[in-house]
C-alpha cells in the first residue's frame, strides 16, 4: 500500500505534479508577460506547455514553455501589438462611456455595455491566435485571418472561452494572489473547446485528448 502511494507514477503523484505545474507555468507566464509586448508569446508558450505537459502528461513542460516563447516571439509580437493598441482605445472609450453613465446619460449606459460586448470579439480572436500559433506555423496576417474565421465559425465555443476567461479574471481582481495559478488554469480549461476545433487539422497522433 505504502509503496504504491510513494510511487512517482501513481495517480495521486501524477495529479499532484500536474497541479504544481499549473502554479509553476503560471509564474513563468507572469514573469514573461511583464513587458506587455511579450504577452502574446508568453500566452502562446503557456497554452503549448499546459496542453502538452499538464493535460497530456508529457515531460519537460518548462523547457517547452521557454522554447515556444523564443520561437514565436516575433510572430506573436506582430499580433499582440495591434491588440494592445485596440485595448488602449477601448479603455479610453469605456471610461468615457462610464463617466457619461454615472452622469445619468442613457446613451452613456448603452455605450458602456456595448463596448464591453464588442471587446469580447477581438479578445476571442487574440486568444484563438495564441492557441493556433502554439499548434501551427503562420505568418502574422494568416494567423489573424485564420483566428477570425475560427471565432465566427465556432461562436458558441468562443463565447464559452470568453466567459471562462472573464470569470477567472474576476477571481484575480477579487483575490490577487490567485494570479499564481489562474493563468495556467485558464489555458487548461480553454484547451478543451480549442482542441476539438483544431482536431480536424491535426494528424491523429497530435490530436489526442
Amino acid at each position: 500500500m505504502f509503496s504504491s502511494f510513494f510511487n512517482a507514477e501513481s495517480p495521486f503523484w501524477r495529479t499532484f505534479t500536474r497541479i504544481m505545474d499549473l502554479f509553476g507555468l503560471s509564474l513563468c507566464w507572469l514573469f514573461c508577460s511583464l513587458p506587455l509586448v511579450t504577452l502574446g508569446a508568453s500566452t502562446t508558450a503557456l497554452y503549448d506547455a499546459v496542453y502538452h505537459g499538464v493535460r497530456r502528461g508529457e515531460s519537460r513542460d518548462y523547457a517547452r514553455f521557454f522554447t515556444t516563447f523564443r520561437r514565436e516571439l516575433k510572430t506573436s509580437f506582430l499580433v499582440t501589438l495591434p491588440m494592445l493598441s485596440l485595448t488602449a482605445a477601448f479603455l479610453l472609450l469605456y471610461r468615457t462611456a462610464y463617466v457619461m453613465m454615472l452622469a445619468g446619460s442613457q446613451a452613456g449606459g448603452v455605450l458602456f455595455y456595448t463596448y464591453r460586448l464588442l471587446f469580447c470579439i477581438p479578445l476571442a480572436v487574440w486568444l484563438f491566435a495564441c492557441a493556433l500559433l502554439s499548434r501551427f506555423t503562420f505568418t502574422p496576417g494568416a494567423l489573424l485571418r485564420t483566428a477570425c474565421q475560427l471565432v465566427f465559425a465556432h461562436l458558441l465555443s468562443a463565447a464559452l472561452m470568453i466567459v471562462m476567461v472573464i470569470l477567472l479574471l474576476s477571481v484575480v481582481i477579487w483575490w490577487p494572489f490567485s494570479c499564481i495559478f489562474i493563468p495556467a488554469t485558464a489555458a487548461w480549461l480553454c484547451s478543451f473547446p480549442l482542441e476539438r476545433i483544431f482536431a480536424p487539422f491535426l494528424k491523429k497522433d497530435e490530436s489526442g485528448t
